[in-house]
């Protein structure tokens, strides 16, 4: 998959006519794939190059509604989820105040149009120029029989529409069942392994202290089963999100540890993605460190029958 990063306005250039996906798409759900996968089915039946156009940094940090915001899934891992669904480029567009006062109009003809975009798909809740004054009609409107619209309806779960919002709020809950049927798949980070304390060494469960690559939505504290990928291959795992109170006082932020089920190595210095299988507890102080280390046993044997169980 190409990646393009692109500024308004865009440079005078030639572009590959082709059929787009466009949104924010922060998750990559199954809503969001719907979309994706309905433009390059379209392009693909009109032998077109099938892209996703989306937008870099977060429009809420550029206006200075946030500061910081934790996303799901953030622009390198959002870039991989789009590469599985076989798409052929993906269009960064820098978001800037400049770019967020641009009209609907505007950004139809200096940015599609200029683009060679032959075909839009867009979710029905989407919106786009100054202030989101234009929206899915609003794009047809503008089109002129110059490049195709369709719109995507809400796709629903359990009778509610499967939103960035609905993940989030199941991720900060721990319910990794219904974010993996949210995603179609089990949520993941990743992260290099750094030189921590030891001591989940000194206590023997040895531990490897991920530094996060991006900005991730800082999850709920506690203890998760895992499926740890280290160089092509996988490994069940126990993470731990939190603060160790046992251990240490006063952090000011989370930390995130994973021990490896079966593993024997170094890793330091290496890039870990780390799938979230299931939650097991909340983070809690414990009154000695051998209560700590039986706590741990019992996760251990937990996350065992959980990853036995989930790979059937």
């Amino acid at each position: 998959m190409q990646v393009y990063e692109l500024t308004y306005p865009l440079k005078e250039q030639k572009y590959k006519p082709s059929v787009i996906a466009i949104g924010f798409f922060d998750g990559v759900h199954l809503g969001h794939q719907r979309v994706i996968k309905r433009a390059c089915e379209i392009a693909r039946t009109r032998n077109l190059a099938c892209g996703v156009m989306t937008f870099y940094p977060h429009p809420k940090q550029v206006m200075g509604i946030k500061d910081k915001i934790d996303q799901i899934t953030p622009l390198q891992s959002k870039l991989k989820q789009f590469e599985t669904l076989d798409v052929d480029f993906t269009y960064i567009i820098q978001f800037t105040k400049e770019f967020a006062n641009i009209s609907p109009e505007i950004f139809v003809k200096q940015v599609l149009l200029k683009l060679n975009v032959q075909g839009i798909v867009v979710g029905f809740d989407f919106t786009f120029g100054y202030k989101g004054m234009g929206t899915p009609k609003t794009l047809m409107e503008l089109s002129q029989g110059l490049f195709t619209v369709d719109v995507i309806e809400s796709y629903d779960y359990k009778g509610k529409k499967i939103s960035s919002t609905r993940v989030r709020n199941r991720l900060l809950s721990g319910d990794l069942k219904e974010v993996r049927s949210l995603l179609g798949r089990n949520y993941s980070i990743h992260g290099k392994v750094v030189q921590g304390d030891q001591l989940g060494r000194a206590i023997g469960f040895p531990t490897a202290n991920l530094e996060l690559l991006e900005d991730y939505l800082i999850l709920k504290n506690g203890v998760y089963v895992v499926k740890v990928y280290v160089q092509g291959k996988s490994y069940a795992g126990v993470m731990n999100i939190g603060y160790k109170p046992t251990v240490k006082q006063n952090l000011k932020t989370p930390t995130y540890e994973v021990h490896l089920l079966d593993f024997n190595g170094n890793l330091y210095g290496q890039i870990l993605e780390v799938e979230l299988i299931d939650y097991i507890r909340g983070e809690k102080k414990f009154t000695s460190v051998d209560e700590l280390k039986q706590q741990i046993q019992k996760d251990i044997l937990y996350a065992k029958k959980a990853f036995v169980h989930t790979q059937r």
